[in-house]
């Protein structure tokens, strides 16, 4: 079997346009595989257009990385404990009636949580409980699986 490429992250700044008087900058972050293939996010300025020049790419460290993320998770946590009176339902209840295993949409932040999709995944004794912020792939995942399920039934 073939050795896979290693995998690194990497931050890009790239020149978007020539323009000397009004220049346009992007940054990026990537996902690469070997040299030239893989997928990034851009971070900020506008859209590849096709005339980008690279002007500087660094390779994250984990060392890097874990700086990148504690700061991510400090700002936007993937997992929180929360009162549970502090989160009321659309029912008007409070989270206690919502389900270990159930989802929870936010529209605004509430209790600690951003907006997003949140999963209820343990409960505790004094109270509180345990919620997980769901990732894109996740939501895509469950609202696939639910279609289908609507289909077979």
């Amino acid at each position: 079997m073939a050795d896979q490429p290693k995998k690194t992250a990497t931050i890009t700044l790239d020149s978007a346009n020539s323009d000397r008087q009004f220049p346009a900058y992007q940054i990026s972050i990537n996902a690469m595989s070997g040299e030239k293939s893989g997928h990034g996010y851009r971070l900020m300025g506008p859209k590849y257009v096709g005339r980008s020049r690279n002007l500087r790419t660094v390779e994250l460290t984990q060392w890097a990385a874990d700086e990148i993320r504690a700061i991510l998770d400090e700002v936007f946590p993937t997992e929180v404990v929360v009162d549970c009176a502090d989160v009321e339902l659309e029912s008007g209840e409070n989270l206690r009636a919502l389900g270990v295993g159930n989802d929870l949409d936010l529209d605004e932040p509430t209790a600690g949580m951003q907006p997003g999709t949140w999963r209820l995944t343990a409960y505790a004794d004094d109270g509180t409980a345990r919620m997980r912020r769901l990732s894109g792939k996740e939501i895509q995942a469950a609202r696939a699986a639910e279609a289908f399920a609507r289909m077979n039934t």
